[in-house]
């Protein structure tokens, strides 16, 4: 249960705090007087958007705050979420005119899923808007699996079929991945095998590439080697320089350049030899091989043409791009049983989910039956004796709610067949309706407090007697804050609050005070005749209050 409630820089509302009764406590006031600000204010506590319009003129923030009855439920969730838990528990929303908004709980900062998470447990709020959802089939379905006590098994199951639809979505994307990658796969094989045609692992190109030069240039280097071998001949190079250095070497000379000289001639003698005994040995490799000159042009042809063809610079780029094509074809084969495993979870899956769909649907079958009692009674006290009402609820293809395609007929007057209620039922008809929904569903639910704006609306006279009654009835197990216009409505609150516009010299603002019995009794007859209160009315008001 809220205890106090804390506004201030909130709107019209500069500062505010009302200490908040059990029971049934309405509140009235004149049209524009601030009332729309409280439910404002109520649902920023549940977590909804800030806006910074919101922020007054009195500061850079706006503070709504609400002190509360903690229960033994609670402590679990302050545990989960590493809160201070107390007995008394204050939830605190701030909105700074930059646009920033945060959130408390014990004075703990927490995100609004948090806040809107463990409001929703402790607050409900129901606008005069909220009674045309009931012309929305997906919403009908919701209340029902509120009724039924299948709320938490209805989100579970809109959880399971999400996360089906993402796995399939999982699955469909690596198909067409799988699709784009094959339909390349030809080509990509056809580039292998060309590349593999060069055998990259085992063939040296710059080698290749030197014994073709020996092979185009056979002759011409046998003719050049063979003068350099004629060096050891008689008369040549080589004998000539030995000639010099036996010369030399009898001079017995002094002279030290002349010794360094005849050092450099020897060293110049035994390269000599050993040129020509190479050139020699170079002579008697080359072979003009004219089989294996063309099988080496055209190895040497095809490595530079698939060099071009792929922009490529040499043999190890080649290398990496024929890996890169192998890691294609694994991937691909990979991807294929990749997805052959995911079909198959596929299937398990949307058994599961079908299965669970079918659990679902006999579990919201069970409490039609006393639902529709129970909600009959209700209409009954609302003076809709003669109303009938029925949910409807037969098997449909799998989708996010499940496979009941559900019916809310309805039927107001005697001698009348029941039709779906969006087509049927007036306003003030969908407000009773609405209202006997969500009083079975704060029973069922232990909801501590509920705001109602206005869901007397479209209704008068007998009508709104009696949906004060219920609601004074509603009080006695919950807290009820409930915003009316209607006379017989406010009569039967246990409290009366007033919200009231003042114009100051400076500003105007909104206030919101506890009316006296005697208030009370004024504040019901304005109800009734406006501004001008009138005798007839405060003694109309008088006999409402009793």
């Amino acid at each position: 249960m809220i205890q106090k409630l804390r506004i201030s820089n909130f709107a019209l509302i500069e500062d505010l705090e009302l200490d908040l009764n059990k029971g049934f406590t309405v509140l009235t006031g004149e049209t524009g007087s601030g009332k729309s600000i409280l439910l404002n204010a109520f649902a920023l506590l549940l977590g909804e958007r800030a806006h910074t319009s919101l922020v007054g003129p009195c500061g850079k923030k706006a503070i709504v705050e609400a002190q509360l009855n903690a229960s033994p439920n609670d402590q679990r969730f302050f545990s989960a979420n590493n809160l201070d838990y107390d007995q008394s528990i204050l939830l605190r929303r701030e909105i700074v005119r930059d646009g920033k908004s945060r959130a408390f709980i014990n004075d703990s900062p927490v995100s609004l899923s948090i806040l809107k998470a463990f409001a929703a447990t402790k607050l409900m709020i129901h606008s005069q808007y909220n009674t045309f959802e009931l012309k929305s089939k997906a919403k009908q379905l919701e209340l029902y699996d509120l009724l039924s006590g299948n709320e938490s098994k209805a989100n579970d199951f809109s959880l399971l079929y999400d996360n089906f639809n993402d796995f399939c979505e999982q699955l469909e994307s690596l198909k067409n991945k799988f699709k784009r990658q094959n339909q390349d796969h030809d080509y990509n094989t056809f580039l292998k095998n060309e590349l593999d045609g060069l055998k990259l692992h085992d063939i040296d190109y710059e080698e290749l590439e030197g014994e073709l030069f020996r092979l185009d240039n056979a002759e011409d280097i046998r003719n050049i080697l063979g003068e350099v071998t004629e060096f050891t001949e008689d008369g040549g190079v080589y004998a000539q320089i030995k000639s010099f250095i036996y010369r030399l070497e009898k001079l017995e000379n002094k002279d030290q350049s002349l010794k360094d000289l005849l050092e450099r001639m020897r060293a110049l003698e035994a390269e000599l030899g050993e040129v020509t005994s190479e050139a020699s040995y170079y002579i008697d490799s080359i072979e003009v091989d004219a089989d294996r000159k063309e099988l080496v042009t055209k190895q040497w042809d095809e490595f530079n043409r698939l060099l071009l063809k792929h922009n490529l610079s040499n043999q190890k780029e080649l290398i990496l791009f024929l890996d890169d094509l192998s890691k294609n074809e694994n991937n691909l084969q990979e991807l294929a049983h990749e997805i052959r495993e995911m079909e198959s979870e596929c299937k398990t899956l949307e058994a599961q989910l079908i299965q669970s769909a079918k659990k679902l649907h006999s579990l919201r079958l069970e409490k039609r039956k006393q639902i529709i009692e129970n909600l009959q009674s209700d209409l009954i006290e609302l003076k809709l004796k003669e109303t009938k009402l029925d949910f409807q609820i037969n098997k449909t293809e799998l989708k996010r709610t499940g496979i009941s395609d559900l019916s809310m007929l309805f039927s107001a007057n005697k001698g009348f067949e029941m039709i779906e209620i969006e087509n049927a039922a007036s306003g003030g008809e969908l407000s009773r309706l609405m209202l006997a929904l969500l009083k079975q569903i704060s029973e069922l639910k232990k909801m501590p407090s509920i705001l109602f704006d206005e869901i007397d609306s479209g209704v008068s006279g007998d009508v709104a007697d009696k949906i004060g009654v219920l609601l004074n009835k509603m009080g006695i197990q919950t807290q009820l804050l409930v915003i009316s216009h209607l006379p017989q409505v406010a009569s039967k609150a246990t409290a009366h609050l007033v919200v009231e516009k003042n114009q100051g010299e400076a500003r105007t603002n909104t206030s919101v005070r506890l009316l006296s019995q005697e208030e009370r009794v004024h504040e019901v007859a304005r109800l009734m005749s406006g501004k001008d209160v009138t005798n007839a009315a405060l003694a109309t008001a008088k006999i409402l209050m009793k």
